[in-house]
Order: C-alpha cells, then structure tokens, then sequence
C-alpha cells in the first residue's frame, strides 16, 4: 500500500471539493442585503480554507509520490473508499458554521446538529436527496446553492469523476471504471479511458446548460434552474422548496424535469456513441430498451391505479405517474404530489423501482437495469440447465458473450444488497427504539431509500416529510449506508478489512 500516494490524490479531492464551494460565495454576496448575510459570507469562507488547508496538507505528505508511481488497485479503492467518506465531513461545514443547522431544530444538542449537517452533505454528495430541513425555503441562498452542488459534484462520482482525477495512473482507475460498469460495454473505452472520462464530464456539463435554459424558458428563475437541474442531472432530488416540484405545479417544468431524469438515468457511454455516429449501437443497446419499456410499464400500471381509485382524472393520473415512475425509477426522488397518500399497489410499484434503479453508467442509484436483466438470463439458464444439463448456452448481453465472473459478481451483488437491505431495516428499529411512533414501514423505506440512493420512503419518510427526527447514531448509520449504496460496496467494505492495509 503506498500511503504517500494516497495522501496526494485525497489532497487534490479536497482542494477540487473546497474550490467548487467557493462559488456559493456568489450566492451569499448577492444577498449581502440579509440581516445575517456577513456571517454566511464568513462560514463559507472559513468552510473554503479549512478545506484548502487539509487539501495542501496531504500535498505536503504525499510530496515525494510520484504522479504514475504505486498507484494501483488498492490505492485506487482507498482513495475513492476515504475520499467519500472525508467529503461528507468537509462538505458539512457550510451547514454548521452558518448556523443553519440550529435554525433547523433550536432542541437538537451539538452532536445532533453535528450528525445532521453530515448527513445532508453525504445525502448531497451521493445523490440520495434525502433532507433533514423541514424547510428549504428558509434556508440562504449560498447554503442551497451549496447543498444541490454536492448532487452535481457526486452525480458523476462513480462513473467518471475519480476515472478523470486517477485516469493517469493506469489500473487503478480502470478498475473503478469497470467496477461501475459491469461486463463488455466498458471494454470499448479502456484503452482510452481517461479521454472518455473527459468526454462524459463534458456530455454532462452541456446537458446541464441545456436543462437550466429549458427551466428559465418555462417560468423558473435562474438561481432555482441551476438547483433543480443540479438535483436533476445528478439524479439526486434535492429542492429549494418543501413541496419539490410540485410546489410549482407547472405541466411545463415537470415535462422538462421528466425528459432530464430518463437523460440523467441513461448510460452516459450511449451519448458518447451517438457523438462518434454509432447509432446502431445505441438503438441495439438491450439496457436502454429494457429502462425505457420499464418506465412505460410502470406508468401505465400507475395511471389505471390512480384512475380506478378515483384519485385523479385520467389525466393528471397519467401525468402524477409519468413523473413519479421516472423520479424514483432514476433514483431522483422528485415530488410533484405526496405519492406515499396513493393506494396500496401504486405505493409498493414505487419501492419495487427503488431497487432496479437506473442504467449503468447513469448517475442513477439502485441495482441497475443492467444487473437486473442478467439476473433474469442467469436465473434462466440455471433452470434450463436443471432439465438439460448437457445444454451448455453462453450467457450474452448485446450480443457480447460474458465469462463466468460476470455470473458470480452479479450474484454476490444482489446478495449483499437484499442482505445489507435486511439487518439494517433491523438496526434502525434498534437505533429508534424510543420513538413510539416509528413503524416498520418507516424503517424499511428509509434503509431502501438511503442505500438506493432515493431520498424519500413512505410514512414518516415520506415525500412531504424528512429525517430530522432520526436520532443522532440512527443519521450516522443512514449516512454509511448512503455511501455504501453509492459506491455499490466494495470500496467501503475494503476499509474495514484488516489484510487491505497490509504492505504488500
């Protein structure tokens, strides 16, 4: 293990987390007019130092690495494994140095206002959207600004944010790189991943611009445009208003927050395909085709629930519908209405598309599509194979033969996410044992909703509602799982392995 190079590329992280958040600076002197404008402008500026004080600190005690020197596989997952977890805790400090945090709860003591700002900057960072503010609309620009620049720094986190930091140094960022995007579709670019990871940086930023113009053009200003798109593009959720997007209800920005989400939850490698004219490729893809007919699916069975229950007129069903299958099928977790008030089928369709989640390569959370239809082929040769065992068939995917680790991967992943989904709706009923009025339902929703990466659950989890009533370990414990489902395991569950820190 070369610590010396970790030391480095964690101070580069820090220094590139602590420069994007001085551009909430913007925000806080805009609004030097409110009473409490100065100490806005002081907490973010202090937030902004420490992080380039820690950053220039690793710098220093990873001098003497060298830039392609010993950074390998294990180096990689230890910077990506601490990197998320020391963004989380830097990223907290605009919350609690500006006071917002005791504005939120005034009876929380330091600990709980400590929890509580780290689980609003992981739940930013990994794109879960998952609040604990009763009350966006309260909060200062700069700190909501801030708050959904987190979504849209860690949209692109697992896919291509490390593979641009660490594309130089060889292996260890291939290996990120395929971690995320399992089987042949990522075998086309590793030769040239660093140019590719550039290329998705770049096929994201001019998406996003496109976005914040279509929200201007429908009625939004520019401040809450670049928020709504932040939360958007990353999949992420978080909203500068208690009621979401349906606190506006305009049909116009729905439909573009819609059209953004299946953009957002679409594999990113497919736009660099249509960029190098490989359109057939696209349209041959077998993922694409499987989230675009699960959306319609999903909408449909809604809308006929919706309608048959006389909640809405056929309609606005199709329109709640359309919008709530794309939010929580891409792991947004936009609201247009409180969806946790629908009937029985309509709400449990909803916690199903938590698990499926996105496409992989998207900024999208859960399972992914892609996993979940190799687990339908692999389940099906098996059973074939029980009656034929002489009957040997490759297990393909767009039309690409994949070897057995691809089986065994997919199969350990699934297990850990049904496993880990389990003993943790557990350890939550534990953590909230006092809370008389916490259900099962709660507990259950908040682990799928925090570990896919969703942000709101049903009950007390609701849509409309948020997490400020966990206690202090319950918000800890939800935050580890937020970083455990975003970096899909592995590299959290590294660190706690004693032979992963050993010399080699």
């Amino acid at each position: 293990m070369n610590y010396r190079q970790i030391f480095r590329q964690l101070g580069i992280l820090i220094i590139l987390v602590g420069s994007c958040m001085s551009t909430s600076l913007i925000w806080a002197i805009l609004d030097r007019h409110n009473p409490n404008a100065i100490r806005h402008i002081i907490a973010i500026a202090i937030s902004v130092f420490i992080c380039l004080a820690l950053g220039g600190i690793g710098l220093w005690i990873g001098r003497k690495a060298d830039k392609l020197e010993g950074m390998y596989r294990k180096e990689a997952i230890a910077v990506v494994g601490l990197g998320w977890l020391i963004c989380g805790l830097i990223g907290a400090l605009p919350f609690l140095l500006s006071g917002v945090m005791t504005g939120a709860c005034p009876d929380w003591t330091w600990y709980d206002r400590v929890a509580s700002a780290i689980f609003e900057s992981a739940s930013g960072f990994t794109t879960t959207g998952a609040s604990i503010f009763p009350s966006p609309e309260s909060l200062p620009r700069a700190i909501l600004f801030w708050r959904s620049l987190t979504h849209w720094l860690g949209g692109m986190g697992i896919v291509v944010l490390f593979v641009a930091i660490l594309g130089q140094v060889g292996p260890g960022a291939k290996f990120l790189f395929t971690s995320e995007v399992p089987g042949p579709m990522s075998e086309s670019i590793r030769p040239r991943i660093r140019q590719t990871a550039m290329l998705l940086w770049r096929i994201y930023l001019a998406i996003s611009l496109a976005q914040v113009i279509c929200l201007c053009l429908n009625g939004m200003d520019l401040f809450e445009s670049f928020c709504h798109t932040f939360g958007t593009m990353a999949t992420g959720g978080f909203s500068t208003r208690n009621a979401s997007v349906g606190a506006y209800n305009s049909f116009g920005i729905e439909l573009v927050i819609i059209i953004f989400m299946v953009l957002a939850g679409t594999n990113f490698n497919l736009y660099a395909n249509i960029l190098q004219g490989q359109w057939r490729q696209v349209f041959r893809n077998h993922e694409l085709r499987a989230y675009l007919l699960i959306l319609l699916v999903t909408t449909l069975l809604l809308t006929f629930d919706l309608t048959f229950h006389k909640v809405h007129a056929i309609g606005h069903s199709l329109r709640a519908s359309a919008f709530q299958a794309v939010s929580i099928m891409t792991t947004t977790g936009f609201g247009s209405e409180d969806f946790d008030k629908w009937p029985t089928f309509s709400r449990w369709l909803l916690v199903t598309m938590m698990f499926i989640g996105g496409s992989a390569g998207s900024t999208g959370g859960g399972i992914k599509v892609i996993r979940i239809l190799l687990f339908v082929r692999i389940a099906m040769l098996e059973i074939e194979q029980t009656f034929r065992p002489s009957v040997v068939r490759p297990l393909k995917i767009n039309q690409h033969p994949l070897d057995d680790t691809v089986r065994r991967n997919i199969g350990v992943y699934i297990g850990l996410v049904l496993v880990i989904t389990f003993l943790s709706t557990i350890i939550l009923t534990i953590l909230q044992h006092n809370d008389p009025e916490f259900d099962i339902e709660t507990a259950f929703t908040a682990v799928i909703a925090t570990i896919n990466n969703i942000g709101p659950g049903l009950s007390m989890v609701g849509p409309t509602e948020n997490f400020a009533f966990f206690s202090a370990p319950a918000k800890c414990f939800l935050t580890l799982l937020m970083i455990l489902g975003r970096l899909e395991f592995m590299a959290i569950l590294c660190l706690f392995v004693p032979a992963f820190w050993k010399r080699d």
